[in-house]
This record gives structure tokens, sequence and C-alpha cells, in this order.
């Protein structure tokens, strides 16, 4: 059954994007600054399922958890709107507090391929509805800059494409330890840049069949400005 794209209506999100600056900037508690985040993503997302389209029973869903990088937890890219069938999918396993001095995802708590997803859909919906703006999507250089360290790349590391498609792109990438590990392996010369999804990582060898130079070439085309 195709699923029509309802029409946004920018001025009452907007409206609802106001109130919560104006709550934050007073100081507001913590719980009714987040019920009005809520209440802004559900307002941008149409009040559906982002993911399957339900109108019943949504929640506004954190996608990088707030015990995880706190600073993040009124990031208006950082939330996605999901009913309650697709909203227990993604809290299925461990839901405490992580564990910060263990590797990423090592408790299951993240789910770094499910945030990889949720960042791609959101991204999606937000070109589709004419709606991807950074006032309305945005994430701080703080979650953007833990997402790399967490895949082993430094924070000034270049991503393309809008905020949160480039925190779905940090996330497809092949951690940089385990690219590091595989070009030591088989004697390659090592680059630091990203390899998107698409892409080539070509080893170039001398005259003698040395590896010389490590090249990677982009196809991937950015989604969103």
């Amino acid at each position: 059954m195709v699923q029509s794209i309802q029409v946004p209506n920018p001025a009452a999100i907007q409206a609802k994007l106001e109130a919560l600056r104006d709550a934050r900037s007073k100081g507001l508690s913590r719980k009714y600054c987040l019920r009005l985040w809520s209440e802004f993503i559900r307002e941008r997302d149409g009040h559906r399922c982002v993911d399957c389209h339900s109108r019943s029973r949504l929640s506004a869903h954190h996608i990088c958890r707030k015990s995880f990088v706190e600073g993040a937890q009124f990031d208006t890219g950082n939330g996605i709107t999901l009913c309650d069938a697709c909203h227990r999918e993604v809290h299925i396993g461990f839901n405490g507090r992580p564990d910060l001095k263990q590797p990423a995802d090592s408790q299951g708590g993240e789910k770094l391929p499910l945030m990889e997803r949720l960042y791609s859909i959101l991204t999606d919906d937000g070109v589709e509805r004419g709606l991807l703006s950074e006032q309305f999507y945005f994430l701080s250089d703080q979650l953007l800059g833990s997402l790399k360290k967490m895949q082993g790349y430094r924070p000034d590391t270049y991503f393309p494409g809008s905020r949160v498609e480039q925190a779905y792109l940090i996330l497809a990438e092949c951690e940089f330890g385990v690219r590091r590990a595989l070009a030591e392996a088989n004697g390659a010369p090592m680059t630091d840049k990203p390899l998107l999804p698409g892409g080539l990582y070509l080893v170039l060898n001398d005259d003698r069949g040395r590896p010389l130079e490590s090249i990677v070439l982009q196809t991937y085309v950015p989604r969103s400005k």
C-alpha cells in the first residue's frame, strides 16, 4: 500500500520549536523542556511514525540516548517519531545507563546499526517533505564529534550532507581501527579519509608491485545539503 506524504505545517512546527527555545532560555525544568521537545518532534514528523507511518500511540524517541551524549537531549535532529511497536523494538535489550569506559555498544544498548538506520530514514523523510533545515534537524558538534570518536575518526573529519545525514554516514563507516588492521595485514598504505557508501579503496603499486599509495574514490551523492 502506498503511503501518502502529509503536507507539513511549517508555522506549527516553528511555533513548537520557539516554545522549546523559550523554555530552555528561561531555565525551566528539564522534564518540562523534554515534554516540549517531544511535542516538537511529533509535530515536525506529521504525527505519524516515520518508520511504519502508523498514527497511533506515538512517542518521540532519542536516536542517540541521553545517557550516552547528555548534551544531545534537546537536539532536534536527535529525535524521531515512532509508534508503540517500533519504539518497543528499538529498546529491546540493555536499556540502562552505559558504562562509557567500555567499547562502544559493548553492552548492546546503543544498537549502532539501528541508530544508523534511524538517522538515514529521518534524513529521507526531511528531504521528501521539504523540511530538512538545520533548525528542524539540528545535531550538535558534540554529538557528531562523539560519533566520530566512537568510530575512530578525528572530530574534524569531513562528512558531507546535513547534520543528520552526517550522523548516518559516520555510523555507516567501518570502524577506523578495523580498516587500519586490514591495511596493515595486507601491507597497504593507510588513508584517514572516510569510505562512504559505494566508495572504492584503491591501492596503487610502484613498478615493482609494492604498495605505494592508497586512494579513496567517492561515489556517494548527499541526499541533503
